[in-house]
């Protein structure tokens, strides 16, 4: 099961934690690449984390605003468009000639503004500190 953190970052003007990126931490080879989308609950509470707790040892991929849906039936999921992600990261291989297993991918991270927006609601009130 994948573990979801919100990662935040200091505001610059008043040095509050501001909630900067989703986390979605599936473990080595766990990543179901042959589905059509992925959908993630929105339930509190996430695994609240400061920007240097991230673990830069594991292989993640940048999650776009155009990957992501929100689920026709579910109010609380959105969905990421497994087949764009795969689309996205064959086409780096091809022109930036990275080189890269599928299962060696572990996590997704995607910003939370894009989330929000996706989700047309506020979402603060699931990660804000406990």
């Amino acid at each position: 099961m994948a573990k979801l953190s919100v990662f935040y970052s200091e505001h610059p003007e008043d040095f509050h934690p501001v909630p900067d990126k989703l986390n979605i931490s599936f473990g080595p080879g766990n990543i179901a690449w042959h589905k059509n989308f992925l959908y993630i609950p929105l339930e509190a509470p996430f695994r609240p984390k400061a920007a240097e707790d991230y673990a830069d040892d594991s292989i993640g991929v940048s999650i776009h605003f155009e990957d992501l849906t929100k689920h026709p039936e579910r109010p609380n999921q959105f969905g990421i468009d497994i087949h764009s992600v795969v689309r996205r990261l064959e086409k780096l291989k091809y022109q930036e000639g990275l080189h890269f297993e599928y299962s060696d991918i572990e996590q997704f991270i995607i910003q939370m503004a894009d989330i929000e927006e996706i989700m047309q609601m506020d979402v603060k009130p699931f990660y804000e500190w406990r």
